[in-house]
Order: C-alpha cells, then structure tokens, then sequence
C-alpha cells in the first residue's frame, strides 16, 4: 500500500482548489468549501489497514459535469457515488452536507488518535470491515468529542462577542447542547443569531476573523449594511476549535420580540426566547431551534436534524410542544412533526 504522507495530502488539497476552484476566493457559486484529512489509513497506527482520505464538503454538493472532468483530470477514478481513488495512494469522499458524516468522521479521527483507541478499532474493522468499525467505535468518539471539545467553540466566539452591544444567542444545533447542559454529537458550524440593526458593529468587534456574506449563493466581503433580503454572514478565526466555521444570522428582534425569518408574524418575547445554558451562553428555545430545524416549504428535513427532533422531544414541555405545533401548522401545514407533538389544545 503507498505510503502517502500528510504534505502529500496537503499537495492534494491544493490542486483540488486550483481544479475544481476555491469557493472561498469569493464571487463565485462553486468551488472546494472545505477540504480535511480523514479516515482511519491517515492514522500512523492504522495505516495499514486502509488507504488516507481526503473529505470534500463540495459547493454544489454533488459535483457537476465540469466539476467531475477536472477530477479526471487530477487523475482521480470513480469508485463509487461520492467517492474517488486516486493513483498516489489516497480515496477523496465527498461529504453530504444533510448527514453531520463529516463532523463524526472528525471526531472519530481525533479519538483514533488515543493509542488506547487505535488496537480496538483494527479489532473491529478485521471482523467486520470499514463501516462497522466507525460504527462500533462512534460512540467512544461522541463522548471524547463531548469531554475534550465541548462548548470550546462557543465559548471561544464569546469571547470576541463580547463587546458587541446587542443581545446575540446560539442557534442551531449547538442550542440544542445547551438546553440539554451537554454535547450531544459533533457540528460542522456554530450559529449565532445577531439582531439586524447591530450588524454594524461586527466588522471592529470581530477583528482578525474572516466576514464573508452570503448573497445569492456566492461570497462577498463583508460590507454593512446587507439588504433584508440577506441574512447570513460566515465568519472564519484561525484559532476557532473544532468547527470550520460561525455562521452568524441576522435576526429581527425589534419591539422586544424574536421574529421568525420565514413568516415575521411568527413571534416569541425576547425574553422566553433567549435563554441561558451552560458556562452563562445565551441560546434559542429548542422549540424555535426546531421549527427551523423542520425545513421550509419545498425543502424537507435534513437527517440529522430529523436525530435532533427525536432526541429533543421529550424534553419539550406542553407550552413549547404547543407553540411549535402551531407554528408548523401556520407555515407547513401537514407536517409530520405535528402529530408527534401531541393534539391540538384548541377545544
């Protein structure tokens, strides 16, 4: 088996850029969003076992025809439908952005690590193969991820938040983490929700990050003012741990109310809307974090987001169960959600 080293696979990665495009280099709708080195074979106790990878997060998520012509090439052979063996030794997986494959897969990778780790996992993947050993061994590496990376991130985007004078909270899935007090599984992304009218701020309270903002699919530097039509902003740090990116969202909070972007008269009191968790980090009320999470017309939910559903059911008390039901029922009607909620109170 070749044996492929890490600048090697750092060669690789640049010449994906320069073939398929760096999405990064802003003004344009496709490209390399991000690019990590992963699998077990990258691991030197492992290497044996299996060839490194290198995991693509892709813009557009399945490559195009061109996007395929430049892997061939790079030299690379399709092997199967989002992965690619190339002849220097190494296997390119493009990730599916619905999943959290990627932010596991990361995970798992600093687990193997552990030389305590690296002799269980050749026991598994001998007996069973590739996809049964990730399997068995996910778990040690949630919790590893969950004592060693924790709420770093979010606690390291704090920092810098705080001089930002407005009222910021965690979204998303990170959200979900605080509301249950602990890490639940691995995220490719923190979001933070900014109300609109502070965005101004941003560029001198997020000095040595990297803004860029989304506007129809592509990046631009970020230059305040966005129009309401755009909402979102990424910011990169080379210092933040374990997550590529924040992605932070541009949210109208005016009269004391949190208003839902998809239907502004879908509202919550600022005040029942922003909690705080852990380590004192404001986060969204899951049952909001979930009505996002539930998709917007024409676009269904994402499997990890249907995980994050079932997971945080339970926790929900009557009046959040009730106002997530009638938000589904005003905005996607017949949503399979709502039946899972509970009946209606209206009587």
């Amino acid at each position: 088996m070749p044996d492929l080293s890490m600048p090697d696979l750092a060669l690789a990665a640049a010449d994906l850029r320069r073939a398929l495009g760096d999405f990064l280099e802003r003004d344009r709708q496709d490209g390399v969003f991000h690019v990590q080195v992963g699998g077990p074979g990258s691991v030197p106790a492992l290497a044996d076992l299996d060839v490194p990878e290198l995991h693509l997060d892709l813009m557009p998520e399945a490559p195009t025809d061109a996007q395929r012509a430049a892997l061939d090439g790079l030299g690379y052979v399709l092997e199967s439908a989002q992965t690619w063996r190339h002849p220097a030794g190494h296997r390119l997986v493009v990730c599916d952005h619905s999943t959290g494959w990627r932010g596991a897969q990361a995970a798992l990778r600093r687990l193997l690590d552990d030389p305590r780790a690296a002799p269980e996992y050749r026991r598994a993947y001998g007996r069973d193969g590739r996809t049964a050993a990730d399997d068995a061994l996910l778990p040690a590496a949630l919790e590893h991820h969950a004592r060693t990376v924790a709420f770093s991130p979010l606690q390291f985007a704090a920092h810098s938040l705080a001089g930002l004078d407005a009222p910021w909270t965690v979204a998303g899935g990170y959200a979900l983490d605080l509301h249950a007090g602990h890490v639940t599984r691995a995220h490719d992304d923190i979001d933070i929700e900014i109300p609109r009218e502070a965005q101004g701020q941003l560029p001198d309270v997020l000095r040595g990050w990297r803004l860029d903002a989304s506007i129809e699919g592509r990046y631009q530097l970020f230059r305040p003012p966005l129009e309401p039509t755009s909402h979102q902003i990424h910011a990169r740090h080379p210092d933040l741990p374990a997550v590529l990116m924040a992605d932070l969202m541009l949210t109208d909070l005016s009269g004391g109310l949190w208003h839902y972007r998809r239907d502004p008269a879908i509202t919550r009191p600022l005040a029942e809307a922003r909690r705080v968790g852990p380590h004192g980090l404001p986060y969204l009320a899951p049952e909001i974090v979930l009505l996002f999470k539930a998709g917007s017309v024409g676009r269904e939910p994402r499997g990890k987001d249907r995980a994050d559903f079932q997971r945080v059911l339970p926790t929900l008390d009557t009046a959040a169960r009730s106002w997530l039901r009638g938000a589904l029922e005003r905005t996607r009607p017949g949503h399979g959600w709502v039946g899972e909620l509970g009946g209606s109170d209206k009587g």
